[in-house]
């Protein structure tokens, strides 16, 4: 009995780590040289490939990036406003182009759920499932 135990137990274990391990790399979300655009690389090749088979046809791709620009921290008063722009793709990135440019010395924060996981093996392990996929964020300073 002890032996299925601890057989079982390892079969476990290595389908974890197998379900964790992956080759891909953590989101890249920059500004362009100039700081005219927002550019995310390293999208998983299934995302991308949705991406640039519908960002065309389905308005609803235009809302897997949301860009707010922050709030000065010794401003108690203002909020977070949304930066309207349109996304696009270019080889395989992905381009945010604002409507209107960003202005210097604000901060922007950058979310979205490209390349994003329900959960890893380690939090599956430790109970740390959530009810939802948790966007992946990034501030950019202008």
């Amino acid at each position: 009995m002890f032996k299925y135990i601890k057989f079982l137990s390892f079969v476990i274990g290595v389908a974890l780590i197998a379900c964790n391990a992956t080759n891909s790399k953590p989101l890249s979300i920059r500004f362009s040289a100039d700081s005219s655009k927002i550019i995310i690389s390293d999208i998983n090749e299934a995302g991308l490939y949705q991406i640039k088979t519908n960002i065309n046809i389905d308005s609803g791709y235009q809302k897997l990036v949301s860009v707010l620009q922050t709030p000065a921290e010794d401003d108690s008063t203002s909020m977070e406003i949304e930066w309207p722009g349109r996304l696009s793709v270019a080889g395989d990135s992905l381009i945010f182009t604002p409507n209107l440019p960003f202005e210097k010395k604000k901060e922007y924060l950058v979310e979205t759920i490209l390349n994003a996981r329900f959960a890893s093996g380690k939090d599956i392990i430790k109970s740390k499932v959530g009810f939802k996929v948790k966007a992946q964020q990034q501030i950019l300073t202008r």
